[in-house]
């Protein structure tokens, strides 16, 4: 056999290359948004260092540089509220950086003798938070290693007279840490919005492959009956039509009667393909043995079934379509002489039902299945899905002799 719908476990429908490896705008743009509303509190905090800790040189250009990081806020907060395009991800923290570290080198916050200003510490652990907002845990971490070096230098520069390098090690240490903790959180937040824009991706190819199979089904359906019934039908108006004019209409009034039975038999036959009234009125045996037996007669093969239960349960509905699935591939593609159905509890564990199908045709070519996914044929995906989804397994497999055997085992309930 030969399956066109197969989804293989590890195959993922087809996307754009390179979506995935990119944040999406909107969000990108949130973060943004987050971001300089967080810059704004450093703002603040800077301020309140120099309206508290005034520095005792240089205070004018201490409040200049103090100006430009506010206005450098300030812009990127328009920027990120009025949608304007992002500059490069490198920028940001490497102006927060140089800003702030130039802030705290002139206002002599690195040389105070008596470290009375914890903004000069504590402000670098901002730095790979700021970063971390980008999703970007190569620039956050790089962002951070350089927050911890800029502190380390400046602050063992500025007290070289009296050191203290127990203190500025362990702090350099702590920014390591929030840094190596914003990498982590920005790592996480970069695969779940990426895992979000995938799924959402995947739900608009699946749609787009669920119309397409519609459109499919439904042009098999008109075929069915224009090819079948309707010619019989038209057949069968032009004996009536030949039966008025003819002096012995009792020929063709019998062959408008055997047109009207291959027609009406036709219709039944599709009828009962779109809607099994045997499955809801007998069962999932008796549905199985009648799929069975049409598929033998179309196909030309001889089919067993085995069973030794009478329901699945919830799981007869699934069970069913899929058997008509496979069976539909069997008469297609695998060019098979035995068919064997198999409804059964399962060896290992008798709570759960096992439906196998094994055919002795031509087996599942290498890459069959992935081929056939990737030019949109979702058949057995959906089966697959469906029986997935009630806590079962699917497999297909070649058998050594020769043919496929197809498993689906799913929980009684």
């Amino acid at each position: 056999m030969t399956p066109p719908d197969a989804f293989p476990p590890s195959e993922h429908p087809p996307s754009t290359p390179g979506n995935a490896a990119q944040t999406p705008a909107l969000h990108l743009q949130r973060s943004f948004k987050w971001q300089a509303l967080l810059r704004l509190a450093i703002v603040l905090a800077c301020i309140t260092d120099l309206a508290v800790f005034p520095p005792s040189e240089q205070l004018p250009l201490s409040i200049a540089l103090a100006a430009a990081y506010t206005l450098w806020t300030l812009a990127t907060l328009w920027a990120a509220y009025t949608s304007r395009p992002p500059l490069p991800s490198w920028i940001y923290p490497l102006t927060d950086l140089t800003l702030l570290t130039t802030l705290m080198a002139v206002s002599g916050n690195f040389s105070d003798p008596n470290w009375s200003s914890p903004l000069s510490a504590d402000i670098f652990l901002f730095i790979p938070v700021l970063a971390s907002f980008q999703m970007r845990p190569v620039l956050t971490a790089v962002s951070g290693i350089l927050a911890a070096a800029c502190y380390a230098l400046g602050t063992g520069l500025g007290h070289l007279e009296h050191p203290y390098w127990h203190y500025t090690a362990v702090h350099t240490l702590f920014i390591l840490v929030v840094c190596a903790g914003c990498v982590l959180l920005s790592d996480v937040q970069q695969h779940r919005v990426q895992s979000i824009r995938e799924l959402a991706e995947h739900r608009l190819w699946l749609l787009d492959r669920i119309m397409a199979t519609e459109e499919t089904e439904q042009r098999k359906i008109a075929e069915t009956l224009h090819d079948g019934a309707l010619q019989n039908i038209l057949a069968a108006r032009h004996f009536i039509d030949e039966a008025v004019t003819t002096p012995r209409p009792t020929d063709a009034l019998q062959r408008a009667d055997e047109a009207l039975t291959q027609a009406s038999r036709q219709l039944r036959t599709s009828v009962r393909t779109l809607h099994p009234e045997v499955l809801t009125t007998g069962g999932l045996v008796p549905a199985l043995q009648h799929l069975t037996e049409q598929a033998s007669e179309r196909g030309k093969f001889h089919a067993e079934i085995h069973t030794s239960i009478t329901t699945a349960g919830t799981a007869d509905r699934p069970l069913f379509w899929l058997a008509r699935e496979i069976l539909e591939n069997v008469v297609k593609h695998a060019h098979a002489k035995n068919v064997t159905v198999s409804l059964q509890p399962h060896d290992h564990n008798p709570e759960n039902i096992q439906l196998t199908i094994t055919d002795d045709g031509i087996g599942i070519p290498q890459n069959a299945l992935t081929r056939s996914l990737a030019s949109g044929h979702i058949g057995l995906a959906s089966h697959r899905a469906r029986i997935e989804g009630i806590g079962g397994t699917f497999t297909i497999r070649n058998n050594t002799t020769g043919g496929t055997t197809v498993e689906a085992v799913v929980p009684q309930t």
